[in-house]
């Protein structure tokens, strides 16, 4: 492996060079002592990394001693955290023969791990200890002249991915965890004042908002709002008085309030971020001593006009809205975040950053962002970025989420230490060893076969997006057989093949989704079988595969609050045992008085006629009416014997689909005069976030030329799913005429 060669290049240059060198251990033996303070929690634990990790590596062991005096010495000391050594930073000097580790915070473990990584040669690619590498030797050196000095380039790092499992991982790199740092994070406005608790007695609370109150957002200029928020703060930080900071936001969602006084400052300021910020502001001065959080998101992503943010409030700025195809400095759905995060930092002292690293809506779909990491974390440092929260798939595995949190805590540390080509080439060799030449031609060709610059790279997208440009059948047949050799030169490796392993589920999983989209069609679920059509096997056998190496493998759920594997496996039975039925439906003209929405066209107004039901994801087989009456009507050539229809409307609050309030059914016999047999009403919208079908089906048993299907959605959200913006939309699948 090209690593380990480099590494024995530099030992071999040391030999040549004995006298610029110190011999730590010989033969298995040493002299060495490690001083640590044994009162200081961190320190310890650094001389037991260094301790242990040589023991694993020569069969040493260090003495490990409050007080040293001998020159034959690792002396760990804790420092002050100042201005020339920010929280975190460390120092590693050599000077004569004693090896001196200094840091500030959590520095002197995190040197800790740096000796590891540069003078043992370990690597920590992933979580668990079957995923670190020590390697074997008798003696250890280190330079004579080793100086060392390393500050982080974000004072805040998160990179959220299931290394966050793995605490040793964390402390590799010296990552953060939001748990050790904020009492309360995120979107706390229904935190601090649970509308559960106080909407009905007082409405006034929160935000007036199309003309009434409303238990969306606070509204900011309310003095019992302020009050309430001191109260309960203070409560809070004597709750849990580790927390470095406290997050004042709103909630996710629109619907800021409209009363005079609110608007009067955001009429000023530019937007709803007026009267947060002046909100933020008088909150954060009775703590001064404290330091807060805000986040730049939705309603208040831009910078106010006048206001300056509180020197002791950080604002975290969300690129939510930014495709992932390019880094941030050129990607052109990224000019709006580039803009914000600019004036941003002209009103705030602090600013972080929540930046995006995953499709939410598809954990395992290939999404080829390598090769955009670097610059964009670069380019917010440059910018003085303080903070940075990386989301990935949190503890789910997500496509290439070792790599991706490798080269992201490797630059979170220091954006400029390698580059990324290095750290991926680094990790795919040492990683995937034998199969690396084939990842790493699998990860290039995917990233090549992206399309214009036009087109999204979307964290809110689905395989069936590309299925014409880099997830097409032809790209997916040449992904498969580079993974197909990666599996075969590692197939005498179990810990390596299940790495592997890992990458392809990608490929099965977006196969599945596509073939689902298909339906029967190529590239589909089913195959005619004479006069039937029958689930291909091979379909079934990548399931129950999928299913079996996902739960395995570490994939706890497929997407952002979405099926575990064991539910994705009962969709498929249920795909399976529903099968294909021949609609007659496809024998006729349809059209449509309302367009569906553009933002999922499926397979158009033949998605309801193409004998592919839709399953229980909105954004495939479905159309979807956003607040407007579905109204179809089919025209036959000639009269057509119709027995039954029946209608298939999703129910997913958590998207605001809800099925119609009325369901009318029209028959023509001469195509001109049209007699309603059907009127189906839905009565309410209870709270249930389950999702699932609704069916509707009507008894016709007659000869008809023309069939006119309408469904009027309901006239708005109910209260338990309220939303300022949105309407209630109607999806349908599969109108079946048999």
């Amino acid at each position: 492996m090209m690593w380990k060669c480099i590494l024995s290049l530099l030992s071999l240059v040391t030999i040549v060079q004995a006298q610029e060198r110190i011999t730590l251990v010989e033969y298995g033996k040493t002299a060495y002592i490690i001083q640590a303070d044994i009162e200081n929690p961190v320190s310890m634990q650094a001389a037991h990394v260094i301790n242990s990790f040589t023991k694993q590596s020569t069969g040493a062991d260090y003495a490990i001693q409050a007080k040293v005096d001998v020159s034959d010495a690792i002396i760990l000391e804790s420092l002050p955290i100042t201005e020339s050594f920010p929280e975190d930073s460390y120092a590693i000097d050599v000077v004569g023969k004693t090896i001196w580790i200094k840091g500030s915070g959590r520095g002197v473990l995190f040197a800790a791990y740096r000796y590891v990584r540069d003078i043992i040669g370990g690597r920590k690619w992933y979580i668990g200890n079957e995923n670190t590498y020590i390697p074997k030797a008798t003696d250890l050196y280190v330079a004579a002249d080793l100086k060392i000095f390393s500050k982080p380039s974000f004072q805040y790092r998160e990179v959220y991915f299931p290394v966050e499992l793995d605490q040793e991982y964390m402390d590799w790199y010296g990552l953060h965890y939001l748990e050790d740092k904020w009492g309360d994070w995120g979107h706390t406005a229904s935190k601090i004042l649970p509308p559960s608790i106080y909407f009905k007695s007082h409405p006034e609370y929160y935000s007036l908002f199309n003309g009434k109150r409303q238990p969306v957002q606070l509204c900011l200029s309310n003095e019992d709002v302020f009050t309430h928020t001191v109260a309960y703060f203070k409560r809070r930080m004597l709750e849990n008085p580790e927390a470095i900071y406290w997050s004042i936001a709103a909630n996710d969602d629109r619907g800021s309030c409209t009363c005079d006084r609110c608007q009067a400052i955001d009429k000023r300021e530019g937007g709803p971020q007026g009267s947060l910020i002046h909100f933020v502001n008088r909150v954060a001065a009775i703590f001064p001593d404290q330091k807060f959080t805000t986040l730049a998101y939705l309603e208040t992503a831009n910078a106010p006009a006048h206001l300056r943010v509180a020197d002791n409030v950080s604002v975290i700025l969300s690129n939510i809205d930014a495709f992932r195809k390019n880094d941030v400095t050129v990607e052109a759905s990224a000019a709006t975040f580039r803009r914000q995060l600019s004036a941003w930092k002209s009103k705030a002292k602090h600013v972080f950053v929540w930046d995006y690293l995953t499709q939410f809506t598809n954990y395992l779909a290939p999404f080829p962002i390598q090769g955009t990491m670097q610059k964009s974390l670069d380019y917010l440092k440059t910018r003085g970025v303080e903070g940075i929260f990386l989301q990935g798939g949190g503890a789910t595995y997500s496509d290439m989420a070792e790599l991706n949190a490798y080269v992201l805590a490797n630059l979170a540390w220091d954006t400029n230490v390698r580059s990324e080509d290095q750290l991926m080439n680094e990790f795919i060799e040492g990683y995937y060893g034998k199969a690396g030449p084939f990842v790493k031609a699998y990860l290039k060709q995917r990233r090549g076969l992206l399309p214009g610059p036009s087109s999204a790279l979307s964290i809110y997208g689905n395989p069936i997006d590309n299925r014409i440009d880099f997830l097409s059948p032809e790209a997916m047949d040449h992904y498969r057989t580079l993974l197909e050799k990666a599996e075969t030169v590692s197939k005498d490796n179990p810990l390596l093949a299940s790495r592997v392993r890992r990458i392809q589920l990608g490929l099965d999983y977006t196969y599945l989704q596509q073939a689902r989209f298909y339906g029967s069609h190529d590239h589909g679920i089913f195959v005619r079988d004479g006069n039937r059509w029958v689930a291909k096997a091979d379909v079934k056998r990548m399931v129950a595969q999928f299913v079996e190496d996902a739960k395995r493998l570490g994939v706890i759920e497929l997407a952002e609050a979405g099926a575990s594997p064991d539910s994705y496996a009962k969709e498929w039975t249920d795909i399976f045992n529903a099968g294909v039925r021949i609609n007659k439906a496809s024998e006729a003209s349809i059209t449509s008085k309302n367009p569906f929405d553009p933002s999922f066209p499926a397979n158009g107004l033949k998605t309801l006629t193409d004998s592919v039901p839709g399953y229980l994801d909105y954004s495939y087989n479905w159309l979807l009416w956003n607040g407007k009456v579905m109204d179809i009507t089919f025209d036959f050539k000639q009269p057509t014997q119709i027995d039954t229809i029946e209608l298939n409307f999703l129910k997913d609050a958590r998207h605001w689909i809800f099925p119609p309030k009325e369901l009318h059914i029209l028959l023509s016999i001469n195509g001109k005069d049209f007699q309603e047999v059907s009127v189906q009403k839905h009565a309410s919208m209870k709270e249930d976030y389950k999702v699932d079908k609704v069916r509707y089906q009507t008894s016709i048993n007659s000869k008809v030329t023309a069939i006119h299907i309408y469904a009027v959605p309901f006239r708005k959200l109910p209260l338990w799913r309220n939303h300022p913006t949105k309407h209630p939309l109607i999806a349908c699948d599969e109108i079946w005429l048999y």
